[in-house]
């Protein structure tokens, strides 16, 4: 028994590294595992050891070749099986099943031979393992061989052929919080005896299970899927099943068409699925009710949609197939190789996706254009795993990969089909139209059994998305209006591909039955008969199954195949009209506005052949027999696998306005802020785009892709899995209004600011959609806010109420004082410092506790008042206004009169205040921030050391002190200093008289205490001046003894007055 570990740090590697050298190498298209997904090799070719058991001897022996694998969960203990083919790859070779396990999510593994061959000679062999897991126990089915040295289907007789069956029974153990397992495996049972020497009437040769995972069945029973052969050779797929567990076996009575093999089974709505192999040919997938005894192909859902090869014209493969829940949802995963390179080679592994209606095309898990042939999916404790082949010159190993990204593509379509089958089936048709809103009452709702496609209003590029992300459709001349597209111009239309989807087509169910539904308007009546809608059987729409077109006599002319028909019914330019047009056992009718067009019901298929539809078109998409000019608009196309009856298509009728794109959206949003734009689809005026192509072609014709290869979900789905809108999306995605929110995370302002910078009103703006203000403005602006704005901006007078200070800002809600902060918590007053310690006042920082003085400054000491935060609560007082009245204190000025303070000095002995500093510790003030509520003091200074008052800050409504103004009457306070000792009151000024006092302040009406001014006037304080006289307090000079008031200076200690502030 050998051991071996995945690590983590192995895992790591392989996660980032892989793609990137996938990203670099361009010898090969850049398809590798989804973000996030990681692959390991866990049996590895040439390498990997397994315990070889001879003659009661044990060796560890390397394999040259590991195959068929087989990945299933036993009471939470992952195991693996396979072919451990020791001497060659060759099918007939010596041959024994092994076994892994793990027990911690596949990071480390025990290896074990599950069964041996017999040893006869060097060509016993036991092959194609098929495993059913029931309880803790796990029933393996193996063909035995012991001497022959020919392919199984070619062997004339059964003489060198037995069929076995191994339990293995698993059994887990704790010991010191550690889980361990371990499996023992029983001895092989031959089955032989209950195969039958004939079956209808024809005598059987051997039979094989299918290869991989089968199943439990709802009601108990085991059941294989298994390939069956006659003394024709003919081979062909049956069930065979036990009711007792194992004991005793049966084959249900019913069987597959021939040339179908290696099929995989399970159970889905009470129905026995079994998907098949079909060599050179599409896949064929059949239904059972009664356990196998009768099988009906499926042809309107999964039967012929995968194709072996491009032009499935080479050798089918193995494929896992099973039903799964994920996100509440019962669903079927399905892996098949494309086959690009053609013969046994069976490269570009893909993973599907279906609910049995819609198929989507998940995308490729394995790298490159590596040979990967046969898999087994699992899904274990919401993750999703794979194990397959990768073969290298006919040398197999097995692959291990945690399918982490493409479980959340799988979650994020999932989400999507939920989606729109909640909004279509939630629709409140109207049970009697004709009555009052108030009185119609909700009718029957609109049905999606067996919606598989809906085309509204995403489009772009000349692709018009599916809203169930499956299958788009192509387009020309369009232009994009609310719900669809209106075509104008020669070829103007769209096609929506059916044959033309290349290797697999997912609507090949339309070659049985079909509904197609769509609202359409003409806006101008053609010169001769015009395509409208319908289904044609050649890439050219020149023949059509069924159709509907509209002539220049304003008739109708509906198309049953090459049946003639007159024209019937009228037209109405400008008209919406409904258009249903259904097909089911071969008979054709047409629908307008509910109602069956008369002379409907006509055959469209003479000879009874199964017709080959190349594609779906909507008005005259690349007709090349005809310049067909379109002048209609289209609107919510759908597209249903049966046929509907007429209920179902009067309510779709009834439902036309509220099924759309932006009908879904408006339901959780408002439709105006979505608006209906007519934006072109196309780039080209003219000329036939190409068809979405298969994102699995790589230079194959282009063919119709799945819309999952664009990176734009078409329908409303989970942000995490494309990045992209999920349901009803916030209309501020088209440049509308969203509700208000904290723009902080973006920093942009969210509180009200002052706009002179921009010339622009600046009303509490929304940042988090572009910019745009998320408070009420008036809509018929265009997103002009609506409250009061500043108009100095624009060269006008303010219009505001009476303010004992009045700055520069937009107030919205009255205030005591608002400075240009965003506190979190009621602040006293607000600067703008940043103080490396416990500060008394603090400024240039973003406190989220109340302040009580602000300036900004950068003090590295408490202080009293701190600056430069951003509060959100009610402030006191707000500085950075310019007012134009008389002010108690005006700063920043020059004044030619004897000044008792003199700033603009830089003194190296203590200051009693200092500003210009960036505290780092909690503050008890907070300055230069943007509040949202009234403030009482707010500066904008740096101190150094413990202050008082605040300035910088940007008020909105009638303040009780104002700093940042030139006002043009005597001030007192003299703030804007960078002293470095303590002084008494610091300024930033070059007086030349003494002065008492001086701000910087341009107030326009009178303030309490007003900053940064420049008065033409005595002043009772005036800094920035150049004094010629003494002072009590030096300015522009550089004293080393202490002042009375110095200004502009770095004061390392604790000051009472703040300077180099606005208040």
């Amino acid at each position: 028994m050998g051991k071996t570990v995945v690590g983590a740090s192995r895992m790591f590697w392989l996660m980032f590294f892989v793609p990137l050298l996938l990203a670099i190498c361009p010898s090969e298209p850049a398809h590798a595992l989804a973000p996030g997904s990681s692959r390991v090799e866990l049996f590895k070719r040439q390498s990997s050891k397994v315990p070889f058991e001879k003659d009661g001897k044990v060796t560890d022996r390397v394999v040259h070749s590991f195959r068929l694998p087989a990945l299933v969960n036993v009471d939470g203990v992952m195991v693996a099986i396979a072919d451990a083919r020791y001497e060659t790859s060759n099918d007939n070779s010596l041959i024994d099943t092994v076994a892994k396990y793990s027990v911690d999510d596949g990071e480390t593994w025990e290896t074990q031979i599950a069964i041996k061959n017999s040893r006869a000679s060097s060509v016993s062999r036991v092959v194609d393992p098929t495993v059913i897991v029931k309880g803790n126990k796990l029933y393996v089915l193996v063909g035995s061989y012991n001497s022959s040295r020919s392919y199984w289907t070619s062997h004339g007789d059964a003489r060198d052929w037995d069929i076995l069956l191994a339990v293995g029974e698993v059994t887990k153990s704790t010991a010191g919080g550690k889980i361990t397992a371990s499996i023992k495996w029983g001895s092989p049972v031959s089955l032989k005896k209950f195969f039958p020497a004939e079956m209808e009437g024809m005598h059987t040769n051997q039979f094989l299970g299918g290869a991989g995972v089968a199943i439990v069945a709802s009601n108990g029973n085991l059941v294989y899927p298994v390939q069956v052969t006659n003394k024709r050779k003919q081979v062909f797929s049956k069930i065979f099943y036990s009711e007792d567990d194992g004991r005793t076996w049966n084959f249900g009575k019913g069987r597959s068409d021939f040339g179908c093999s290696e099929p995989v089974a399970l159970e889905w709505e009470g129905k026995l699925i079994i998907n098949t192999r079909v060599d050179r040919k599409r896949r064929l997938v059949y239904e059972s009710s009664d356990m196998g005894n009768t099988w009906v192909e499926a042809v309107g859902t999964l039967s012929r949609v995968w194709g072996p090869s491009p032009k499935s014209d080479q050798p089918g493969s193995q494929s896992s197939f099973t039903a799964v829940t994920i996100e509440g949802m019962r669903v079927m995963l399905f892996t098949h190789p494309l086959n690009f390179k053609g013969r046994w080679l069976r490269d570009r592994l893909n993973l599907w996706l279906t609910d049995n209606q819609r198929i989507y095309n998940v995308g490729q898990v394995s790298i490159g254009d590596e040979n990967s042939a046969y898999s087994s999916v699992l899904y274990k404790d919401d993750k999703l795993y794979c194990l397959h082949e990768i073969n290298s010159n006919e040398v197999y190993s097995l692959v291990f990969a945690r399918l982490v990204g493409e479980l959340m593509i799988i979650k994020s379509v999932l989400q999507s089909w939920k989606n729109w089958d909640s909004h279509l089936s939630s629709i409140c048709t109207p049970a009697d139209p004709a009555a009052s809103s108030s009185e119609r009452g909700c009718g029957p709702a609109v049905t999606t059994v067996g919606l598989v496609g809906f085309l509204s209003g995403n489009a772009s590029q000349n692709v018009w998305e599916d809203a169930y992300r499956c299958v788009n459709a192509s387009t020309a001349n369009a232009e994009r209006v609310r719900n669809g597209l209106k075509f104008a111009g020669v070829g103007g239309g769209a096609l929506w591909p059916v044959s033309q989807q290349g290797q697999n087509q997912r609507y090949r169910f339309a070659n049985h039955a079909f509904t197609l539904v769509a609202s359409v308007t003409i806006h101008e009546a053609p010169r001769a008969a015009s395509p409208l809608l319908g289904a044609s059987l050649d890439s050219s729409g020149g023949k059509k199954l069924l159709g509907l077109s509209y002539d220049e006599k304003h008739q109708w002319q509906p198309i049953y195949g090459s049946t003639p028909v007159t024209p019937t019914g009228s037209w109405e330019t400008g008209k919406r009209y409904h258009v249903v047009l259904t097909v089911a056992n071969k008979i054709g009718s047409v629908y307008i506005d509910g109602e069956l067009l008369e002379g409907s019901g006509q055959t469209v298929v003479p000879d009874g052949r199964t017709p080959d539809i190349s594609h779906f078109y909507v008005g005259g998409y690349g007709r090349s027999d005809m310049p067909t000019i379109s002048h209609v608009t289209v609107n919510n196309v759908l597209l249903y696998n049966r046929q509907l009856n007429a209920e179902e298509i009067k309510t779709l009728f009834l439902s036309q306005d509220l099924i759309g794109t932006e009908a879904h959206m408006d339901s959780s949003s408002d439709s105006s802020a979505h608006g209906t734009p007519s934006t072109p689809v196309d780039s080209s005026a003219h000329g036939t785009p190409s068809t979405p192509a298969d994102s699995s072609a790589h230079g194959t014709p282009s063919t119709p892709v799945d819309s999952s290869a664009h990176s734009t979900p078409s329908t409303p789905v989970d942000s995490s899995a494309h990045g992209t809108p999920s349901t009803p999306v916030d209309s501020s995605a088209h440049g509308t209004p969203s509700t208000p929110v904290d723009s902080s995370a973006h920093s942009t302002p969210s509180t009200p600011v002052d706009s002179s910078a921009h010339g622009t009103p600046s009303t509490p703006a929304d940042s988090s959609a572009h910019g745009t203000p998320s408070t009420p403005v008036d809509s018929s602006a265009h997103g002009t806010p609506s409250t009061p704005a500043d108009s100095s901006a624009h060269g006008t007078p303010l219009r505001t109420p009476r303010l004992t200070a009045v700055p520069t800002v937009r107030p919205q809600l009255p205030l005591t004082a608002v400075p240009t902060v965003r506190p979190r918590l009621p602040l006293t007053a607000v600067p703008t410092v940043r103080p490396r310690l416990p500060l008394t006042a603090v400024p240039t920082v973003r406190p989220r506790l109340p302040l009580t003085a602000v300036p900004t400054v950068r003090p590295r000491l408490p202080l009293t008042a701190v600056p430069t935060v951003r509060p959100q609560l009610p402030l006191t007082a707000v500085p950075t206004v310019r007012p134009q009245l008389p002010l108690t204190a005006v700063p920043t000025v020059r004044p030619r009169l004897p000044l008792t303070a003199v700033p603009t000095v830089r003194p190296r002995l203590p200051l009693t205040a200092v500003p210009t500093v960036r505290p780092q510790l909690p503050l008890t003030a907070v300055p230069t921030v943007r509040p949202r509520l009234p403030l009482t003091a707010v500066p904008t200074v740096r101190p150094r050391l413990p202050l008082t008052a605040v300035p910088t800050v940007r008020p909105q409504l009638p303040l009780t002190a104002v700093p940042t103004v030139r006002p043009r009457l005597p001030l007192t306070a003299v703030p804007t200093v960078r002293p470095r000792l303590p002084l008494a009151a610091v300024p930033t000024v070059r007086p030349r008289l003494p002065l008492t006092a001086v701000p910087t302040v341009r107030p326009r009406l009178p303030l309490t205490a007003v900053p940064t001014v420049r008065p033409r006037l005595p002043l009772t304080a005036v800094p920035t001046v150049r004094p010629q006289l003494p002072l009590t307090a030096v300015p522009t000079v550089r004293p080393r003894l202490p002042l009375t008031a110095v200004p502009t200076v770095r004061p390392q200690l604790p000051l009472a007055a703040v300077p180099m502030v606005r208040f």
